[in-house]
């Protein structure tokens, strides 16, 4: 009986040992989602959204994990050098995968393109164009003008070298032909209070922020960064619209795991994201926070990342930004 046992328990030892060997995440094991921003931000947000509707659809527990510090690059530096075994996954955004490697070169740590495995896209949100109430210009054509009659003149807030908000600047600014000053702030929040105040006079806020401040009548919105207009301000004109052709910019986030992690794996993790962004409680849960709920392939979501990557590139070598050592 005795050897029978310590047979079994060989056994189970060496199955379990095969299955990660195999690259397959053990289902008693927690999941562990990385968010490399802090706790109560966007990404976090999503990802705690999502995390409690993962654990009925794997059966297995989801714990969510923030590991902020240097723009996001601490959490990705860890999800890249984590083992591929299904164990660890990173809710990302596009400043860590799309700009990081062009604005800050090698010292990041990581390569977005071959240290991941893209699994899901799974939300977007624009920026908007908003400006303090006693600023004059009402519309994209009148900041344009004003900016014109001021070259350097005027100031901008930005939540960050290179945040959405100072990287949809850099673009107006670029295809509109203007100057302007960046007075950049350590996060949108603590931009808020001068941008409210008038001390600065315009930015590019995202939606979920924005929107309470522009129903209250504390900001003005001219127009969104988006391609289409956004389901939390549908009333305000997209930059496209609004006379700037090509104009398209989203903060965007996605889901990604450790390079080498087996398709099957990748497959599972899909699927699961797929039915809960169609889930009608979570699009109308996220919708109401300004987020838009998208969903890829992997395939697809790889395809986006190098779109931006090289969309975000060309900006930044124009604007000679060039990479810092952090």
């Amino acid at each position: 009986m005795k050897f029978r046992t310590c047979a079994a328990r060989a056994a189970l030892a060496t199955a379990l040992w095969l299955a990660s060997a195999l690259g397959y995440a053990n289902a008693e094991s927690p999941l562990t989602v990385v968010v490399a921003y802090s706790a109560g931000g966007s990404t976090d947000t999503i990802a705690r959204v999502f995390a409690v509707r993962l654990q009925d659809k794997l059966g297995r527990p989801v714990v969510v994990e923030d590991k902020p510090g240097a723009t996001g690059q601490i959490g990705s530096r860890y999800v890249a050098k984590a083992a591929p075994d299904g164990n660890t996954i990173q809710v990302a955004a596009q400043t860590t995968h799309a700009v990081a490697p062009s604005l800050y070169g090698k010292s990041i740590g990581y390569d977005p393109l071959k240290d991941f495995t893209p699994i899901i896209q799974i939300a977007w949100t624009p920026l908007v164009l908003v400006t303090n109430p006693k600023f004059p210009p009402t519309t994209v054509k009148d900041l344009i003008e004003y900016l014109k009659g001021k070259p350097g003149q005027v100031s901008y807030a930005t939540g960050g070298r290179g945040d959405g908000s100072h990287l949809s600047a850099l673009l107006f600014h670029r295809l509109a032909g203007v100057e302007s000053v960046a007075v950049p702030f350590n996060g949108e929040g603590q931009a808020m209070p001068p941008l409210l105040g008038n001390h600065v006079s315009y930015m590019f806020l995202g939606a979920p922020v924005a929107g309470q401040a522009i129903a209250s009548g504390d900001l003005k919105a001219l127009a969104v960064t988006s391609k289409n207009r956004s389901t939390l301000l549908p009333n305000v004109p997209t930059i496209q619209e609004s006379g700037m052709p090509g104009f398209d910019v989203a903060n965007w986030w996605g889901v990604f795991g450790p390079a080498g992690m087996p398709s099957e794996m990748v497959n599972k993790l899909n699927k699961a994201f797929m039915e809960i962004i169609q889930e009608p409680e979570t699009r109308e849960k996220l919708k109401s926070l300004g987020f838009e709920l998208t969903g890829s392939t992997p395939e697809e979501f790889k395809a986006y990342l190098e779109s931006e990557t090289r969309k975000w590139a060309e900006i930044i070598k124009s604007e000679g930004l060039a990479p810092e050592q952090n």
